[in-house]
């Protein structure tokens, strides 16, 4: 059993609550780690300055081995002389014997381990568990050189109770990761709302989509987002041509019925007023041909409007050169001389089954009825393609080209002896856009001159 394809509200929804949360995730990490930082990096510069406060109010006593680093018996700093006041400085030596301690370290007056002594001048932070407590430590070593110019090594160990500071942490931790929900929240709230508002028009164009099918609407109307509205065009686009395609069939089969009315009034008089003999014969097959030429000629206009639209491109020369080829041998007795000036690469832009019909009727044309010569040219340039052909016969009176080329021209109204021809060929120039014209050629015969919207 299928299931329904989700909407394209419920695609976007549902994946924007799939990336949201990991986006907001990702920048609730991020300004934590980032809150962390600044808070290690206050308790640091916090702890350097009272190091730096201890040194300002030491001072060395005696000499040599006598020599002794003494602080003060109370300091500024209040949390120096509150008991567990959390904030507990030691005073060391090298070989790491407490000589000081501040008032707030009276219940632990010994220094824990404080493990390599470092650089002087180097302030080390790590932390270290106090009575089960996390606290930070700042060790910094220092140089002390007494009144006899000699050096005594000694270390000043702060300890720091971190409560304050994840007290502190935790609180921004919750306060974030509220707010954050909350925009979350909002978010998908203002995405479902604005993809509402986005996918309307989807629903309007499906809404005339409906009336179109219903028969109320002849195309898709209405105002559309620039997104659409190429669409819809098109849609009307192809609507048009199926409309003309409809009244173009209708019109065929209505010629093809009138274009054969005479041919069988005809017949059915020969059949009728007379016994078949020579004359009668040669009426018979002489409307027999009309009526298969009537038949072809509408055939071929059905063909070609069919074809239309597939946009491809056509080399010219190649088909041009078949198309001699095949009436050179047609035409044999008459030996008709074929001139070529095509250049390659030069391209017709529709079917390659359109450019045969095309060049074929007018090659055939100029074999029937020019005198040996014809010359076939073709040359493009930024706005139309331009194919001629040329023959040397005795031409079109011009007060017939327009007739003989006259779009659904029906062909019981054409004169006896002109062919079908430059009407087929006509309605393929037309029905891509373009325009086919008779004039007079310095060969002496017929010039057919046509061009097409150049596309490429």
């Amino acid at each position: 059993m299928s299931q329904r394809p989700l909407s394209l509200n419920a695609r976007l929804l549902l994946a924007s609550l799939l990336v949201l949360p990991l986006f907001l995730g990702l920048t609730g990490l991020v300004l934590e780690r980032a809150f962390d930082r600044s808070l290690t990096t206050a308790a640091r510069e916090q702890l350097q300055g009272q190091i730096y406060l201890l040194f300002s109010v030491a001072e060395m006593q005696g000499t040599g081995e006598q020599a002794q680093l003494e602080m003060p018996p109370a300091l500024l700093e209040p949390n120096f002389e509150r008991l567990n006041s959390g904030l507990y400085g030691y005073l060391s030596t090298r070989a790491g014997r407490t000589v000081w301690h501040s008032n707030s370290a009276q219940l632990r007056p010994e220094l824990p381990a404080t493990g390599e002594f470092p650089q002087p001048g180097d302030l080390l932070l790590d932390q270290i568990e106090l009575d089960g407590q996390p606290h930070w430590r700042a060790r910094y070593a220092v140089i002390w050189e007494d009144d006899a110019g000699q050096d005594h090594d000694y270390l000043v160990t702060l300890l720091r109770d971190q409560t304050p500071y994840r007290a502190e942490l935790a609180s921004f931790r919750r306060q974030l990761w509220r707010w954050l929900g909350a925009a979350a929240l909002l978010l998908v709230i203002a995405q479902s709302a604005s993809l509402r508002w986005g996918l309307r028009p989807l629903g309007r164009l499906a809404r005339a989509l409906d009336a179109m099918r219903e028969g109320s609407r002849p195309h898709l109307e209405g105002r559309h987002p620039a997104e659409l509205q190429p669409v819809v065009d098109n849609l009307n686009q192809v609507l048009d041509r199926e409309q003309s395609l409809r009244k173009r069939y209708r019109d065929s089969l209505s010629n093809l019925a009138h274009s054969l009315k005479t041919p069988l009034t005809v017949l059915r008089n020969q059949a009728s007023d007379s016994a078949p003999d020579k004359e009668a014969r040669s009426v018979i097959a002489e409307q027999v041909a009309r009526m298969d030429q009537v038949v072809s000629y509408q055939l071929r206009r059905a063909v070609s409007e069919q074809q239309q639209g597939s946009h491809r491109q056509t080399p010219i020369q190649p088909a041009a050169q078949r198309m001699v080829n095949t009436l050179e041998k047609v035409y044999r007795e008459q030996a008709p001389q074929f001139e070529l000036a095509i250049p390659d690469g030069l391209a017709f832009p529709g079917d390659e089954q359109d450019l045969l019909e095309l060049l074929g009727n007018l090659l055939d044309n100029a074999c029937k009825y020019g005198r040996g010569r014809i010359r076939v040219s073709a040359h493009s340039d930024s706005e139309h393609l331009h194919l001629t052909v040329e023959d040397n016969g005795p031409g079109i009176p011009e007060d017939q080209r327009e007739q003989v080329i006259r779009r659904g021209q029906r062909l019981d109204t054409l004169q006896a002896g002109q062919g079908i021809g430059l009407a087929v060929a006509a309605d393929i120039v037309g029905s891509y856009g373009g325009r086919l014209t008779i004039g007079k050629s310095e060969m002496g015969g017929a010039i057919i001159k046509i061009q097409f919207p150049n596309h490429a």
